[in-house]
């Protein structure tokens, strides 16, 4: 009888036990600056055939408030992205996401990495990102900024140091802009 509840007391224990050689994740540090991307041709109406045209340039060093702290961009071995979303509302679906891609935009400053993610170019001390995205329908969008983050196009490995920088449209100091194409 001892042994049975000994049986019962220890398996239990044995379950919640971790297991060696755990999950490792990257170290991510988040922080926020605002109005590090404009909109080059910010209007609340387009026509079909316009290009929406996002630019960035970012200076090595960024100062972060909360805590203050300076940081050098250039000091991360990673490759920077700007992702964001972009959406189509309709009296049927309030937002569809749409990819934009190599098809639907042009790159003029960066490289285009996947749907909604925009790669950075290292240009001197500066990291700079021009993106246009082609109206190619009517309706109203929304184009929503997710962050200027470093990333590895095979992913972050476990122990990289990575960070990710949240911001806003420096036209509006939002993170969202809302327009319609006729």
């Amino acid at each position: 009888m001892k042994k049975a509840l000994l049986l019962f007391l220890i398996i239990p224990f044995m379950a919640f036990q971790c297991e060696p050689g755990e999950p490792c994740e990257p170290a991510i540090k988040q922080k926020s600056k605002p109005n590090l991307i404009t909109v080059e041709n910010l209007q609340t109406n387009y026509i079909v055939g316009d290009i929406i045209w996002l630019n960035s340039s970012l200076e090595k060093n960024q100062l972060f408030e909360n805590p203050n702290e300076t940081i050098d961009l250039l000091s991360y071995p990673l490759d920077y992205a700007l992702g964001f979303q972009f959406y189509k509302s309709s009296l049927y679906s309030t937002d569809t996401y749409l990819c934009i891609d190599e098809s639907s935009s042009e790159v003029t400053i960066g490289s285009n990495n996947n749907c909604n993610t925009f790669v950075y170019e290292k240009d001197g001390d500066f990291l700079k990102s021009r993106v246009g995205i082609k109206l190619l329908e009517t309706g109203n969008f929304k184009i929503i900024l997710s962050s200027i983050s470093t990333f590895r196009e095979t992913g972050l490995n476990c122990g990289d140091n990575a960070l990710d920088i949240y911001t806003t449209f420096s036209n509006n100091n939002q993170n969202s802009i809302t327009f319609i194409v006729q």
